[in-house]
């Protein structure tokens, strides 16, 4: 994880330093490795000879001592990444002020423009953590919507709640909650969730997935039972996301993955079970089209917005889109009041 996180730009944090040598010096510079089988022992001083593979180069921040002397919990930054194997940019954010930056990856950006939150409007952020989208469209509106972050951890929404504070977000409410049980027509909406149905003016559901259009990526240990699982707990949190939105209303999906079970597969049973549900274009379109046969015609293809490296005769767009994680939006709106 540490290293897959130094190809995406990161420094690399103390507790994810597994060996050093014990003759570096403060600012030394080092190249990095990662330990992909995880046999690497913890405070090893001499070369690790796994299976290894080179991750990037920095600065020693932290000497051994700090890291793996008897009872240290090391924590802060133990190497200063300047340059990663893939070439990102490494992005200190220590430069800039705290809550003036956030980073994030251009398809997570649009999602927000998707959604277009505004002024006064009721927003249901389902999968919130860890808040960046939230945020996002706290700030799109002026921090004058009405938005209501869920997650179901504790640790979740802590993370939502450091984030709001950081950005200087107030208009948001959160609460620890299963969001596949969000909806209920005994509930109170004053008092938070279950929700009852058309509450809400929009609902963001940026789901939870298999992860693979995460890049770059060093290893996946995603089994064939697991890929299976994430399609139904999507149905179960889109059939909740339906029934609190409002008739007129505006259903944002997204993942950060790349099959076709979850993104144009989930769409083509979302408008086969909710003939009340209408796919619309996400807009704004930066994205490529959905793939062909797997559910969508032509005209449906065009809504929705898959990012990856896929060419296609239907949106000749310039590169922009290829060259980020693999990401999917679709939009919908409800039609009428027939889920109740």
């Amino acid at each position: 994880m540490c290293a897959a996180a130094v190809l995406r730009g990161a420094h690399v944090y103390a507790p994810g330093v597994l060996g050093l040598p014990t003759n570096c010096s403060l600012n030394e510079r080092v190249d990095i490795y990662a330990d992909l089988d995880g046999q690497c022992k913890r405070g090893l001083k001499v070369e690790y000879n796994g299976r290894k593979i080179y991750v990037g180069t920095g600065y020693i921040k932290m000497l051994r001592y700090q890291l793996f002397d008897d009872g240290v919990q090391p924590n802060g930054i133990a190497i200063e990444t300047i340059l990663p194997a893939s070439r990102l940019p490494v992005i200190n954010e220590s430069m800039y002020p705290k809550g003036h930056l956030l980073l994030q990856n251009l398809p997570s950006i649009i999602t927000g423009w998707v959604v277009n939150a505004q002024p006064n409007e009721y927003i249901l952020d389902m999968c919130a953590s860890p808040g960046n989208k939230t945020t996002h469209l706290a700030e799109m509106s002026n921090n004058q919507a009405y938005i209501t972050a869920i997650d179901k951890t504790d640790k979740k929404v802590i993370k939502i709640r450091q984030s709001c504070e950081t950005q200087g977000v107030t208009c948001v409410d959160t609460f620890v909650f299963d969001s596949t049980n969000c909806h209920s027509d005994e509930g109170n909406n004053e008092k938070g969730p279950p929700f009852k149905s058309n509450t809400f003016d929009k609902v963001l559901l940026d789901a939870p997935c298999s992860g693979l259009g995460q890049r770059p990526l060093l290893n996946n240990k995603m089994t064939p039972k697991m890929l299976q699982s994430y399609k139904f707990v999507q149905r179960k949190l889109f059939d909740s996301a339906v029934k609190v939105l409002k008739v007129g209303g505006k259903l944002v999906y997204s993942t950060c993955t790349v099959t076709v079970e979850e993104n144009e597969g989930m769409l083509s049973w979302v408008l086969e079970k909710y003939p009340f549900v209408k796919l619309i274009p996400a807009e704004p379109l930066y994205g490529g089209p959905g793939l062909p046969n797997v559910g969508l015609n032509n005209q449906q293809r065009v809504m929705v917005q898959r990012f990856g490296p896929d060419n296609d005769p239907l949106r000749p767009v310039e590169d922009l889109y290829r060259n980020t994680i693999g990401f999917f939006i679709a939009a919908f709106t409800k039609i009428n009041d027939h889920c109740t």
